[in-house]
């Protein structure tokens, strides 16, 4: 039996203390105020909505919906009890000595859909409704009936979101894409952590993984170009994943889980707000902590498991840490920081002489500083971060001789990113300002059975200034934004070199850079939209948008084997360009009903593909084509989206999605004479012309129930649209996933939790034909105090 690290067997040590003995803890004080939160029109218990009393003082209920709160001193309090999805309330009470019981605070519910306030669509806050672009938000309570390992997950049932994670949990990457763009790549879609980018410089990468699903509030999704206000990576759009905060002196999260696999984890969450100075300032904690490891499967397909006697199970191992903690000083300045830590190993499923095989291995660590506060009549943000990836990855195999070689790659990015905006009377606001990043790579490939190492590196800068201009007529009627954005990007101390090269990189040579020339770039992204709102929850809204993105760190300054030949590093690609049109309306037909849909067209121009440059290389098991990533095409894509909710009752909702995309090459130009390949007309790669969800979730007094059910059409393989010589077809087949979710409170404190995933237990393939792991049944058990 594989011996638990040490790390991971502590936190389990900690869990399982906290899960057992803290239940009996208790507070004494001699004012106290306690009652019970319910739901009309079921008199339902509601568990875990927010009980506030001012800054500092609050809690949160407990699974039955009820809650007590000791060491009051006034004679009496203003009460605001508030939870998503149903109208906050607000109850006056004198208090007297001793304990003091409001009994039932019922909750009525609100509409289906609540106009939210979100900040990723402009950078201010905004109602969602009054902001005339589309936006999907992923509630908390949403977040909590969606059964999920990662939070990438809890993606795949918004309105057309292609998403990307073959081998769930033992998935080294995933990729999030939308609005008809390749989902090989995540680099066209940005993503932020509370603001701030996670997408990495060197290849546009996310790692989901890092992110814990219990520290997760709730996910803003913005739809279509956003690169007027963030510059590259959100030309396809924007997922902004905004962690929660701790609203009552003290709380504590403690899970132990189980899963397929012989999957096992722990999780705690912990934190407070305590009053600071008369109770005008505060200051809170939070930690979030996780560990998780799997003995995996076989991802490889029958015919190679036969062929390569080297084959073991993919399996897994990860821990990760947040740390937050913030100061706000009266209504007006808060300070927060933020630390990040996250490790993981997870096998490819090969093993030759190396103690563990084939693996991939992330070490992760990331620091945020952020002030968010009001000077005057100008409202400010302003985050300063760094993030750290040292990538590490084996290689061994065995043909006609052994070959082993280690990847270590140290990938950077650290930023700055402000933003101003000042009311203008009523009806007008502007925003503006300015970002910083810079990104950079420095890897080698050292090989343990050759004298070779093989280095690659190079550094990114991006400057930018932004603006925008909201303007409202006629109260929120009519509502117009435009902004406009200039980022300038430079690439500098690009290199590709090899030392002692021997016949294992000879082939490379003679694509040696140990200079490479300094590249600049630039480019405005300008945005304009509008809308007509008629009503509450009704409106019409078109847009324009431009968005631009710079070549990754990985296609500038690095050459090396990938799918089906080599690739060599090209520092003089120019970024590619996007322009976006759409519409969409929102519409209330019924009571407890909500509809929404939008379409776009988008025209793509200089679009970064990897091209043949009508060159072939002998990479020692006969010639192979050399590729190069260059701006060879335009594209056109257009497609549809639609959603529509309805409440049955106010705890059984239901939900259906539908979105369609059309991706072709316009224009292919050829950089070589001698290509023979025209990818004109040809389908983009890794696009589901067709995507569809549906599902329900019923909270009830024996268990709620969550059912999701999604469709992913057929995409095409590879660029040129032919049969794909493993899995002989010209697309990948389409599939449906069913996913379950049940969960019951038990003993006051305590909630298990069932999943199914791919409850039909589907299975589907990657390009090297590598499958699924079919159905995930996962438990968890959790105290809440």
């Amino acid at each position: 039996m594989r011996k638990l690290p040490g790390k991971t067997r502590l936190t389990g040590l900690i869990a399982l203390f906290l899960l057992f003995f803290l239940p009996s803890l208790s507070v004494k004080s001699q004012s106290c105020l306690s009652g019970k939160v319910t739901a009309k029109p079921s008199g339902k218990p509601v568990s875990e909505a927010n009980i506030s009393l001012g800054v500092g003082k609050g809690t949160i209920t407990d699974l039955h919906g009820s809650f007590r709160i000791c060491g009051l001193k006034s004679d009496s309090v203003r009460i605001v009890v508030s939870y998503l999805g149903y109208e906050t309330r607000t109850i006056h009470i004198k208090l007297n000595p001793g304990d003091n019981n409001l009994h039932e605070v019922p909750l009525d519910p609100l509409p289906v859909m609540v106009d939210e306030v979100v900040v990723t669509a402009t950078r201010t806050d905004n109602s969602m409704l009054n902001t005339p672009v589309r936006v999907n938000l992923i509630s908390p309570r949403q977040l909590g009936n969606i059964p999920v390992q990662n939070i990438d997950e809890a993606l795949k049932y918004a309105p057309g979101i292609n998403y990307n994670r073959p081998f769930g949990i033992f998935s080294t990457k995933a990729n999030v894409m939308m609005r008809g763009l390749s989902g090989k790549e995540q680099g066209r879609v940005l993503v932020l952590l509370d603001g701030v980018p996670l997408n990495k410089s060197d290849g546009g990468t996310v790692d989901w993984n890092l992110v814990d699903v219990n520290s997760v509030k709730k996910i803003e999704i913005i739809k279509g170009a956003g690169s007027a206000l963030y510059g590259g990576n959100a030309m396809g759009g924007i997922i902004n994943i905004i962690s929660g905060k701790p609203e009552s002196p003290l709380f504590l999260r403690a899970s132990l889980d189980v899963g397929s696999f012989h999957t096992r984890g722990a999780r705690l969450n912990a934190g407070g707000v305590r009053n600071l100075k008369n109770d005008k300032n505060s200051f809170f904690w939070l930690v979030n902590s996780f560990f998780k490891i799997s003995d995996g499967y076989i991802t490889q397909s029958e015919a190679d498991v036969k062929a390569n006697p080297y084959i073991i199970k993919s399996d897994m191992r990860e821990t990760g840490a947040n740390l937050k903690t913030g100061v706000s000083i009266g209504s007006k300045h808060t300070f927060e920081a933020t630390v990040n830590y996250y490790n993981d190993r997870r096998g490819t499923g090969e093993k030759v002489y190396q103690p563990e095989g084939n693996t991939t291995d992330h070490d992760s660590w990331g620091v945020t500083l952020n002030y968010r506060g009001k000077i005057g009549t100008v409202n400010a943000v302003s985050s300063v971060y760094i993030l750290n990836e040292d990538y590490k990855k084996v290689n061994e195999y065995l043909k006609d001789d052994y070959t082993w070689y280690d990847v270590l790659s140290t990938r950077r990015d650290y930023g700055w990113m402000t933003t101003f905006s000042r009311p203008a009377g009523k009806s007008q606001q502007f925003t503006g300002g300015f970002d910083f990043k810079n990104g950079s790579v420095d890897a080698y490939d050292k090989y343990y059975t050759s004298t070779d190492i093989v280095y690659n590196e190079g550094k990114m800068n991006t400057w930018a200034l932004f603006v925008q201009d909201e303007l409202s007529f006629f109260g929120e009627k009519f509502r117009v934004i435009a902004g406009l954005r200039y980022d300038i990007a430079s690439f500098y101390d690009g290199s590709f070199r090899i030392q002692d090269p021997t016949m294992e990189t000879s082939f490379m040579s003679g694509y040696q850079v140990p200079e490479m020339p300094v590249q600049n770039w630039n480019a405005f992204s300008p945005r304009i939209s509008a809308q007509y709102k008629w009503s509450g929850n009704n409106r019409l809204y078109a847009m324009f948008s431009r968005g631009f993105r710079a070549s990754v760190l990985d296609d500038l300054c690095r050459s090396g084997r990938i799918k089906g030949g080599f690739k060599i590093a090209n520092p003089a690609i120019k970024p590619e360009y996007l322009n976006n049109y759409e519409a969409g309306l929102d519409l209330k037909p019924l009571d407890r009903t909500f509809f929404s849909a939008s379409i776009f067209y988008s025209r793509g121009k200089d679009f970064q593909y990897y091209v043949s440059n009508g060159q072939t290389i002998d990479m020692g098991f006969g010639d192979r084509p050399i590729f190069i990533r260059a701006n060879i095409s335009e594209v056109e894509i257009y497609g549809a989206e639609s959603e529509l909710r309805y409440d049955i009752l106010a705890d059984l909702n239901v939900f259906a999605n539908y979105a369609f995309s059309h991706s072709i090459i316009l224009k292919y130009n050829k950089i070589a004479g001698n290509d023979t390949i025209d990818l004109s007309g040809n389908y983009l790669t890794d696009v589901p012309e067709h995507i569809f969800s549906c599902g329900a979730t019923w909270s009830n007094r024996i268990v709620n129930t969550g059912l999701f059910v999604r469709y992913s059409g057929p995409m095409y393989i590879n660029d040129q649209n032919t049969v794909d010589e493993i899995l002989l077809s010209d697309r990948y087949p389409g599939y449906t996933t069913v996913d379950l979710k049940l969960s019951k409170s038990f003993l006051k404190h305590y909630k298990a939790t069932f999943s199914i995933q791919n409850l039909l237990d589907v299975k589907y393939y990657d390009s090297k034909y590598a499958v699924c792991p079919g159905r995930f049944i996962s438990g968890t058990i959790a105290y809440h105090l």
